[in-house]
């Protein structure tokens, strides 16, 4: 199970929290995966569903078909998990290469991980081909 971020994790739990999270969209639980992320804390912008996140990876291989998400401890290649600090002291970004049918693809998933009181937002930002 995928606990919830506090404030004060680290770089590590971050990436865990990424790494699991994908995870659990591999294993078919995209709804639930999605149900654990917190709505932009910006209204102008895209709150990203399970539905966007399958129609903007549809014919990524060039067969028109929607790829499979793979669990990242199976894929063939080394995934991506770049981190950094947001310079005014917010919180966190975390880019992480989407591993799709079986390898690592060039889908990047990007989180924003922000401080909000005593509590941290996990925000899928974007989902784009790097």
């Amino acid at each position: 199970m995928i606990r919830k971020l506090g404030v004060d994790c680290s770089e590590s739990d971050r990436i865990q929290f990424v790494h699991d999270w994908v995870k659990l969209c591999a294993s078919g639980k995209t709804v639930e995966a999605f149900d654990l992320l917190d709505s932009p804390l910006d209204t102008t912008r895209h709150t990203w569903t399970p539905e966007d996140f399958r129609e903007v990876t549809f014919d990524h291989f060039d067969d028109e078909k929607f790829p499979t998400v793979t669990d990242p401890e199976t894929v063939e290649g080394t995934i991506r998990k770049d981190t950094f600090e947001y310079n005014d002291g917010s919180g966190w970004g975390l880019e992480f290469d989407l591993p799709l049918n079986g390898i690592v693809s060039d889908f990047t998933l990007m989180f924003d991980f922000i401080k909000v009181g005593g509590e941290l937002k996990v925000i899928m930002d974007d989902c784009h081909v790097m």
